[in-house]
């Protein structure tokens, strides 16, 4: 019995020299393993020590952990919805800066209603057309009107017309058809160039017409601005003047998309309805002040049935209602005119 504290302490020796190699396995081998990471408090040896024997045993928990780490991943991983690469879209590019005013350009605009020479045949007030129109291309000249719209015009009146207005050019002439010869847009060469021509199509009086309009570019600056020459129905023909009205507004406003300001003149067989339905619905201002900001005024009188009018970059001063000499004798309406200054909008450059 004497030997037995000693034997114990031999014991207990061994059970510690044990349990310090199994630490020293267990950090040496876990990094090649790449399962466990360091020991925890309940990965640390555990030693069960008896009096006849000590076993030392260390619980890998670390093993089972990451059987259950690779499991759980492996299990969401199946479950993941499906993904797909897409192709990169187009190159962001960069936006063209904003147009920007151009060069301002001043000029006289009118429209006139010339009297077709069917309905003065046999009259003892007027003469014959042609003697007529021929005392129209003067006041044209005389009031210094460079861009005019005409309406009623005939055959026998254009070939005057074209003979007395030498340094203009007249469209469309005969380009539109027989009805096309009724309506003609005439401006001064030596000022304007003619870019672009087209016409939409109305009812006048039961019958179909052409409305012409033209872009034209001023030579000078370059700027561009179109023209719309209009006649619509007369007397009781309501239904065809508030579609005809309809038409002209849409191509007013298309005609605005493009940037460039528009002028419209003509005989709209309205004093006040087509102005202020056309205002309302474009933006336009008529050349006698008239607006609709704010709910439509006609400007100032006297109110005729034949307006000049425009919008997008447009100012008007200098409006005339004239029933100077020689209007009377040649024709039923006044010759509106006036003064408008135009600034084009020029595309920005980047």
């Amino acid at each position: 019995m004497r030997h037995r504290p000693l034997r114990s302490r031999s014991l207990l020796l061994t059970a510690t020299v044990l349990t310090v190699l199994a630490v020293l396995v267990g950090v040496l081998v876990a990094p090649h393993r790449g399962a466990a990471p360091e020991l925890t408090a309940v990965e640390q040896p555990v030693v069960l020590a008896v009096e006849s024997q000590v076993t030392a045993r260390q619980v890998d928990v670390s093993r089972s952990i990451g059987r259950g780490l690779v499991r759980a991943r492996s299990a969401s991983s199946d479950t993941l919805p499906p993904y797909q690469v897409k192709p990169a879209g187009a190159p962001i590019r960069k936006l063209p800066p904003p147009p920007t005013p151009g060069t301002p350009f001043t000029f006289q605009i009118g429209t006139l209603n010339v009297l077709g020479s069917q309905h003065t045949r046999g009259s003892r007030r007027y003469g014959p057309g042609t003697s007529r129109a021929g005392m129209l291309a003067d006041a044209i000249l005389g009031r210094g009107v460079d861009v005019v719209g005409l309406q009623e015009v005939q055959d026998d009146q254009l070939a005057v017309l074209r003979s007395r207005l030498g340094g203009y050019t007249i469209w469309p002439g005969q380009a539109l058809g027989n009805n096309g010869v009724r309506l003609q847009i005439a401006f001064r060469n030596d000022l304007f160039e003619l870019v672009d021509t087209g016409s939409i199509t109305t009812v006048f009086d039961r019958q179909t017409r052409p409305v012409p309009y033209v872009l034209l570019r001023n030579r000078a600056t370059q700027g561009e601005f179109y023209v719309i020459d209009v006649h619509n129905s007369p007397r009781n023909l309501e239904a065809e003047r508030d579609a005809a009205t309809g038409a002209e507004i849409a191509l007013v406003n298309r005609l605005r998309a493009t940037g460039r300001p528009v002028l419209l003149v003509g005989d709209t067989n309205e004093h006040t309805e087509f102005f202020c339905r056309v205002a309302a619905a474009t933006g336009m201002v008529g050349s006698n002040g008239g607006n609709a900001a704010g709910g439509c005024s006609v400007g100032a009188g006297p109110i005729k049935i034949d307006w000049v009018m425009g919008g997008g970059g447009v100012a008007f001063s200098g409006h005339s209602v004239d029933y100077g000499a020689p209007i009377p004798a040649a024709t039923d309406h006044a010759f509106v005119h006036a003064t408008v200054t135009v600034t084009p909008m020029v595309p920005g450059r980047g």
